[in-house]
């Protein structure tokens, strides 16, 4: 029986798992690369935001198609894996390849507003949270999460043994651990080099991971980076109305810019999709789990 410990896999087995783990991202990647020309915007620039394509409809429906792509991948992989998080990490991976080669904030400094970013990261988080919901009904619930009634939770994902993944005391604990991505990648953000900015936000979600595993160990996480796209957006929109709009290309020029404005929404996703599942893996080093004899086992 499953008692969600892992067990070591054979060199076979291992081989495999990398196999799928690798030619998944690279799928996703490729899924994503796909729809680069539909973000051409009106200045000539790739990006940042889908809001800034020369044609926002069109650039929206091939962004959405990518990702039913790109979760359908995923969600096999993590299917494969026995592991939702590893699936998440696959589409994440996808989504920060397309976001690496795309403009950052300077485009939005000289040719936009901040207030459509926040909204476009608004709009993430409610994608996040479908990619979420469906990756963990595809792949199954992480096995490592500690049950109430027993050491280590078995069921499916929404069974009494575990909290409830949206309506109980820890749920809320899990979109409050989401607020730790603002000052992490406040830090780590620290110019609007495209590989800096995604870094940033992946580190956010590691730190976002870890945390939420310390304060809700018996809750599947599915809000986690649901949680974490929406502290982004709520603190992107609260720096829209301190930063004059006429303003913004000084500002920027000047190096004055709040750094947290450097990840664009679509960095946020990717950070969020990769670093989160690392922050839950990581936290397992601070828990124990045991089986029914008492027997520390490693998680999964």
């Amino acid at each position: 029986m499953d008692l969600g410990i892992s067990e070591s896999p054979t060199p076979l087995q291992a081989t495999r798992d990398w196999v799928v783990f690798i030619l998944g991202s690279v799928l996703c990647g490729l899924a994503m690369l796909v729809i680069e020309p539909w973000l051409l915007s009106a200045k000539g620039g790739f990006g940042p935001t889908i809001l800034q394509a020369a044609h926002p409809v069109a650039a929206g429906v091939a962004l959405l198609m990518a990702l039913i792509v790109c979760v359908f991948i995923g969600a096999t992989a993590g299917r494969i894996l026995k592991s939702p998080n590893k699936g998440l990490v696959v589409i994440g991976i996808g989504i920060g390849w397309l976001a690496w080669r795309l403009q950052g904030i300077e485009t939005i400094a000289y040719n936009g507003t901040l207030k459509p970013v926040a909204i476009e990261t608004l709009v993430w988080s409610v994608l996040m949270f479908g990619i979420t919901i469906l990756v963990y009904m595809v792949a199954g619930p992480l096995r490592y999460v500690q049950s109430r009634e027993s050491k280590v939770g078995t069921n499916p994902l929404g069974e009494i043994n575990w909290d409830h993944w949206a309506s109980s005391p820890a749920a809320a604990k899990l979109m409050a651990a989401g607020l730790c991505a603002i000052p992490v990648a406040g830090f780590f953000a620290a110019s609007p080099m495209r590989g800096q900015a995604v870094a940033a936000v992946t580190m956010a979600g590691v730190v976002v991971g870890l945390v939420g595993r310390l304060v809700a160990p018996h809750i599947q996480p599915v809000l986690l980076t649901t949680a974490m796209m929406l502290a982004g957006a709520l603190t992107q929109w609260g720096i829209s109305f301190m930063v004059p709009a006429d303003e913004l290309p000084v500002i920027f020029a000047q190096g004055q810019l709040p750094h947290l404005l450097y990840p664009m929404p679509i960095d946020w996703a990717a950070g969020a999709l990769m670093g989160v599942p690392w922050g839950l893996y990581a936290g397992n080093a601070f828990l124990h789990h045991e089986d029914d004899d008492g027997q520390v086992a490693q998680a999964a």
